[in-house]
């Protein structure tokens, strides 16, 4: 009777040995895989062929405006003012804009450039939930 009772003792450590081994298994199949590390997205030209956009700011397309060329791009974002300040006067040379004019008002930074033949202005407005930057293209007459 001992012998049964061995046997039994065995079948089942075997039984609950195979379904632990089953179960880590299943745990590793389902473990997330190591994502694939992207690089950082870049400045990128949205609406206007000749203003980069810093990648940390959106499109609010609902704020938006443009025709032929000309008009209103609000973009928003988590980033601070300051910064993107300095992305606009280093950036926007580097497409033909030339600086004209910048002026503080209650926490705003409104910002003036110019082309030969059209003027851009930008105004930046930080807030507690985002920065909202609007970005003007008007004709030169």
């Amino acid at each position: 009777m001992t012998g049964k009772k061995i046997f039994s003792s065995v079948l089942v450590l075997m039984a609950l040995f195979a379904f632990a081994c089953a179960g880590i298994q299943e745990k590793d199949a389902k473990s997330p895989q190591p994502a694939q590390v992207q690089p950082p997205k870049g400045p990128s030209y949205l609406d206007f062929n000749d203003i980069l956009v810093p990648a940390e700011l959106s499109k609010d397309a609902s704020g938006s405006y443009i025709t032929n060329g000309y008009g209103r791009m609000l973009v928003r974002g988590r980033v601070d003012g300051s910064s993107v300040e300095k992305f606009f006067l280093t950036g926007m040379p580097a497409t033909g804009w030339i600086f004209m004019d910048e002026y503080r008002y209650q926490g705003n930074i409104k910002m003036f450039f110019k082309k030969a033949d059209k003027i851009s202005t930008i105004l930046i407005s930080e807030n507690p939930m985002d920065t909202r930057v609007e970005i003007w293209v008007t004709p030169l007459r």
